[in-house]
C-alpha cells in the first residue's frame, strides 16, 4: 500500500504565485509513483482571486497518485492558523507544510522525504541563504534566535523556516495539544524531542509582490515566540524588582542617618531626581512585561476558536 503524504500551502492574497507552485509543485510529485499526496491549500481570507487560482491549479495541474482539497477561512487568521487548520485536517502519515511565494522550493520535498522514511518524526528547514533578505532582516532574524535561545531552555534551529515536514505522530500531538492562541509552530514541534534532522536550502527570491510579514507582524510573532517558550522575563523583572529594594533600603538609611547625626541637610537632589526618574522607568518597564504575560493569558481563557472554516472542497482527481 502506498504511503500518503500531505501537503499544506497557506495562502494570503497569493493569485499571481499560485499557477506557477502549482505546476512546478505537480511536477516533482508526479515523479515519485511510490507516494500518493493530497495538497491542502489553506486560503486564510484572500482579498484577491486566490480562490478561483486554486480551482484552476486543481483542474488544470492532476495526476493519478496527487488530490487537491481547499479549504477557505471566513476571515483571515493568520500564517500560523492556517498551518494548524491544514495539519488538523490532513490524513497523511507525513505533513509537510509550505508557503506559496515561491521561497519553500518544491524540488526540496524528495529530501524531505527521504530524511522522514529514515527514521526522522520531524524535518527541518534551515536557510542557508535568502535571496531577497536584506541587511535588516538578516540582523532581526540573528538577533531573535539569539535571544530565544539565551532565554529558552529550548535549543532552537537558527533560520529555521515554516517549511518542514512532520510525522503522522507529531501531527496528532499538534491536534490534541498546543492549541494555544499564540503561536509558534515550529518552535512547538522542536520543543517535542522525537527523532529529528535539519536540511539546509537556498530560498529564492519571492516570485510576486512583496512579503505579507511586516516588521510589525515579525516583532508580534517574536514577542508570541518568546512569552510562549520562557518565563525568564518575569524572573529577571524580580530581580530588578528585589534589587532596587536593596538600594531604596540603603538611600533610606543613609539619608535618615545623615538627617539625624550629620553637620549638614544630606545634599544630592540630582542624583535623587535621576533615581527616582530610572526606578519608575524600570517600574513601568516590569508592569509591561507582567502584562505581556497577563495578554497572553486572557486570549488563552477566553477561548475562542483559532480558525473558523467557511468552505472546504475535495477536487476530483
Amino acid at each position: 500500500m502506498k504511503k500518503n503524504i500531505s501537503i499544506v500551502i497557506s495562502l494570503f492574497n497569493e493569485e499571481k504565485s499560485i499557477n506557477d507552485l502549482g505546476k512546478s509543485l505537480v511536477s516533482i510529485l508526479a515523479n515519485l509513483n511510490d507516494f500518493s499526496f493530497e495538497v491542502i491549500w489553506v486560503n486564510d481570507g484572500s482579498t484577491d482571486r486566490t480562490s478561483h487560482k486554486v480551482d484552476e491549479v486543481a483542474q488544470n495541474y492532476r495526476n493519478y497518485n496527487i488530490t487537491h482539497v481547499k479549504i477557505e477561512f471566513s476571515k483571515n487568521f493568520g500564517h500560523e492558523a492556517a498551518m494548524i487548520s491544514g495539519i488538523d485536517n490532513t490524513t497523511g502519515d507525513a505533513i509537510i507544510c509550505m508557503d506559496a511565494d515561491g521561497q519553500h522550493p518544491p524540488s526540496e520535498i524528495p529530501n524531505m522525504i527521504s530524511a522522514f522514511f529514515k527514521g526522522n518524526d520531524y524535518v527541518l528547514m534551515s536557510r542557508v541563504r535568502r535571496h531577497d533578505n536584506g541587511f535588516i532582516k538578516k540582523s532581526l532574524s540573528t538577533f531573535f534566535y539569539k535571544s530565544i535561545n539565551s532565554l529558552s531552555k529550548i535549543p532552537f534551529e537558527k533560520n529555521a523556516s515554516d517549511f518542514f515536514l512532520i510525522s503522522n505522530n507529531v501531527a496528532t500531538i499538534l491536534k490534541k495539544n498546543y492549541r494555544e492562541k499564540n503561536r509558534f509552530i515550529r518552535g512547538f514541534i522542536q520543543s517535542m524531542g522525537f527523532t529529528n534532522c535539519t536540511l539546509y536550502y537556498s530560498a529564492p527570491k519571492r516570485m510576486y509582490g512583496d512579503s505579507h510579514y511586516s516588521y510589525k507582524k515579525l516583532f508580534k510573532l517574536a514577542l508570541s515566540a518568546i512569552f510562549t517558550f520562557s518565563f525568564k522575563p518575569l524572573r529577571i523583572s524580580i530581580l530588578f524588582a528585589f534589587i532596587f529594594i536593596l538600594i531604596t533600603v540603603f538611600l533610606s538609611i543613609y539619608s535618615i542617618y545623615q538627617y539625624i547625626y550629620g553637620n549638614t541637610t544630606p545634599s544630592g537632589y540630582t542624583t535623587i531626581i535621576l533615581f527616582v526618574s530610572f526606578s519608575f522607568t524600570l517600574l513601568f518597564s516590569i508592569l509591561s512585561i507582567q502584562l505581556l504575560y497577563f495578554e497572553k493569558l486572557i486570549e488563552e481563557v477566553r477561548n475562542t476558536p483559532l480558525y473558523i472554516i467557511e468552505n472546504k472542497q475535495k477536487y476530483d482527481k
